[in-house]
């Protein structure tokens, strides 16, 4: 007997948790909340409107490449590197104090990514992508050969008609409402 990953919660609960995951790390790109800095990474390299412009674009690319689920362990890998680095960078190295709680906050939705995939089995796993999944038509195979036969209505029997019953026959169920 098969045991289920996660009883009481099926795909659909999984894909929507996976989708308000990656929403805030969305509204994080965005600037819609307070999270990390994800143009971190790209400020030495790049000038800083460009830096923060290459960082909310990976960002808001990866959060949507993982709540679509396509290659679901690349993204959702891709998702916790991307935002483990700049939390880190962010945090520890830029920063002049160590900010533990924010990296910690950090590293703790690093851990509900990876649980997102973590969870599911290979056939799950294939199913997670919200755009790409078809059902597809399983063969049920028979236990055993059926002989097919042919099956012929009696040479005495002939099939009713049945008739209208005639007004006296009907009752109206609906004669005494008036009372």
């Amino acid at each position: 007997m098969e045991q289920d990953p996660a009883p009481g919660v099926d795909q659909i609960g999984i894909n929507l948790l996976r989708i308000v995951t990656g929403t805030f790390f969305m509204a994080v790109a965005l600037e819609l909340v307070d999270g990390f800095d994800p143009a971190v990474l790209f400020q030495p390299v790049l000038d800083p409107a460009l830096s923060g412009a290459a960082g909310a674009i990976t960002l808001l690319t990866l959060a949507i490449w993982f709540m679509l689920g396509a290659a679901l362990r690349l993204a959702a890998l891709s998702l916790a590197l991307f935002v483990l680095v700049s939390s880190f960078t962010s945090n520890f190295i830029v920063s002049p104090f160590e900010d533990l709680s924010a990296f910690w906050y950090d590293l703790t939705l690093c851990c509900g990514v990876l649980l997102s995939y973590l969870t599911l089995d290979e056939k799950r796993l294939r199913r997670a992508s919200v755009l790409s999944h078809q059902s597809r038509m399983s063969r049920i195979s028979a236990q055993r050969r059926v002989q097919p036969r042919r099956v012929s209505p009696d040479a005495d029997t002939k099939p009713t008609r049945h008739t209208r019953p005639t007004d006296a026959e009907e009752n109206n169920i609906f004669a005494d409402i008036r009372g």
